[in-house]
């Protein structure tokens, strides 16, 4: 051992430069333990903050992918984008709240003689009533219910909204930085829905039009803007759906609102049926009808668009009429109007193929402009139609319709009553026609009047398409026997609207209105807002008129259950409603003489002057 040490050699400049780098770094090391802690913090916020800035990027990508969708919910989607035919939609004000010993009640004269009617505007816009923006509305951290009848523009409403959102519009700056999310209930409608939880749902129900994402992707940037409030769910089409699925959709809001507390809602909902809704804490809001003014926007807007964008497009030797024209003839009657109408009598207008001045005629218009050139395509969007309304669906998949159309589409005695009990509808008996839908399906879905939703799913671009296609599938039956039997619901009650419109069924008319029990007289109601699209010479309509103007004179009603009746006579058209109003004006009723001197002003009835 000593003999090795005593032979042991080194060099001293390596080893005292290697002591000293020892040295040094014993050195760095104790003073970078107590630093230890900072460092890795420091590391993890960077990391953090790298991981926000993806997610906001991630977001923000959202956002635009669902401003470029929205621009394309509406029914002339085929020929403009949202932007440039858009009249921005109006909710109608809620009267204010008055609590003892709080502020005195509001003294303008629109106040005090018009009565707030969630579901018949059109007489508080025919006044030019206080009306809000949807953003407005949702100021204060509210979740609403927005109420509307179909065609009265609620899509378009909620479209508008997420465009304002992603391009931080001042008028909102409350929502400025919202993720707005929108789901259509018929792609979070699933067989599977009980088995998923809300943000699955979601995430599953916006892929329609976020196809591009992952699915990880897509939940990470939906679940964190959920959990911190920075998200707006706007659920549209529960106004459409059965009884069973409005039930499921408000199962799964319920759940939403328990999963993630600090999301924002908007729901639309028919003023007849959002059961469910309050409870959870969101508030009604009605859409507000639109007036002459707005309507007049909308057709100029139309009609520029139209001479730039579609005109050029139209051959020569086709003969267009003077805009001037078309722009007078169209503003030269009827102030009020839903959306969808106008759209409808607008688009036949410029389009040259209008078949009538009724709302039923340019229906027709519109189906027949967009399927003509599709042979056979118009008998197989009846079936489809008549399968939607007969299983109460308002989206199918493709193979449940081949299915069914063998089954539902056979023929069946009169005398069978055993099958007519069980609902095989014959349909137009006598007309053989070849039923197929799949050769022609990507035309239709590009015209627009079929759109796609999730699972390989189908739907209309509208109920009151849908309803009005099975109603013509329907030109034979029985009303009694199908629709009668089902749950109210908008698919039935449309398609017996569009029924009542195209053939007689006094019988029906006559049961609905002798059910006079109904204090809120749902049945009459019902009925009078189908009188503008009835034929002046429908049988059954006389009658209609006269029980529902012998109802209104009936002193034991509210005055707001007078106005919705007054309601329906005046949007009705009839020539009579004028007389009606003069005699009903010297009455000693105070309430009547409120209600006709407020129907007379609607109708901008001249003679009433004189009186």
């Amino acid at each position: 051992m000593s003999g090795f040490l005593q032979n042991l050699s080194f060099d001293q400049i390596s080893f005292w430069v290697g002591f000293v780098a020892g040295a040094l770094g014993l050195w760095l090391i104790s003073k970078l333990i107590p630093a230890l802690p900072g460092l890795r913090e420091g590391i993890r916020n960077r990391s953090v903050i790298t991981r926000s800035r993806l997610i906001s990027s991630n977001a923000e990508r959202f956002r635009q992918e669902t401003l470029f969708h929205v621009q394309g919910l509406h029914l002339a989607s085929p020929l403009f984008s949202l932007d440039e035919i858009m009249v921005e939609p109006q909710i109608l004000a809620s009267p204010a709240v008055v609590e003892p010993g709080g502020e005195d009640l509001p003294t303008d004269i629109l106040s005090l003689t018009i009565p707030y009617l969630p579901d018949w505007p059109e007489l508080a816009s025919r006044y030019s009533a206080k009306t809000i923006s949807l953003g407005e509305a949702l100021r204060g951290g509210a979740n609403l219910i927005l109420m509307g009848h179909p065609g009265s523009g609620k899509t378009v409403t909620l479209a508008y909204l997420i465009c304002q959102i992603v391009r931080r519009d001042d008028k909102i700056p409350e929502l400025a930085g919202m993720l707005p999310i929108y789901i259509h209930v018929t792609n979070l409608h699933q067989d599977d829905q009980s088995s998923k939880g809300p943000l699955e749902l979601i995430r599953t129900a916006v892929h329609s039009y976020a196809d591009s994402w992952s699915a990880n992707r897509l939940e990470s940037v939906l679940g964190q803007a959920l959990q911190t409030g920075r998200a707006l769910v706007l659920v549209d089409g529960l106004d459409e759906v059965s009884p069973s699925i409005h039930q499921e959709v408000v199962s799964f809001l319920n759940e939403l609102t328990q999963s993630y507390p600090k999301a924002r809602l908007v729901v639309s909902s028919t003023p007849d049926n959002f059961s469910g809704l309050t409870e959870m804490g969101l508030i009604p809001v009605a859409m507000a009808s639109w007036n002459e003014h707005i309507y007049f926007k909308f057709v100029r807007k139309w009609s520029r668009n139209w001479y730039r964008f579609i005109r050029p497009t139209i051959p020569e030797e086709i003969e267009q009429v003077d805009p001037r024209l078309l722009n007078a003839w169209l503003l030269a009657d009827n102030p009020v109007i839903s959306p969808f109408d106008a759209t409808m009598k607008v688009w036949a207008a410029f389009a040259g193929d209008t078949l009538g001045p009724s709302y039923v005629e340019a229906i027709e218009s519109y189906i027949w402009r967009l399927t003509h050139h599709l042979a056979k395509s118009r008998p197989g969007l009846e079936d489809f139609a008549l399968q939607m309304v007969a299983s109460l669906e308002i989206a199918l998949d493709l193979r449940r319709a081949r299915s069914w159309k063998a089954e539902f589409d056979a023929e069946v005695s009169e005398s069978d009553s055993q099958q007519t009990t069980n609902q095989k509808i014959r349909l137009r008996r006598g007309k053989k026609t070849t039923r197929k839908l799949p050769g022609v399906l990507p035309e239709l879905l590009e015209s627009g009047i079929l759109v796609e939703r999730t699972a390989g799913r189908l739907a209309f671009s509208h109920p009151l398409i849908m309803a009005y296609l099975a109603s013509a599938a329907l030109a034979e039956a029985p009303i009694s026997h199908f629709l009668s039997s089902q749950p109210d619901w908008t698919g039935k009650i449309l398609t017996m609207l569009f029924m009542a419109a195209t053939k007689d069924i006094s019988p029906e008319i006559s049961e609905l209105l002798s059910q006079d029990d109904d204090p809120l007289l749902r049945n009459h109601l019902m009925i009078g807002r189908w009188l503008r699209f009835i034929p002046q010479s429908a049988p059954w309509r006389t009658q209609a008129m006269r029980v529902i103007a012998a109802q209104l004179q009936r002193n034991n009603f509210a005055l707001g259950l007078r106005a919705r009746l007054l309601s329906a006579l005046l949007l009705s058209g009839d020539q009579g409603v004028s007389v009606l109003l003069r005699q009903i004006s010297h009455t000693s009723d105070n309430q009547l003489q409120q209600i006709s001197a407020l129907g007379m002003g609607f109708l901008l009835d001249s003679k009433a002057l004189s009186r």
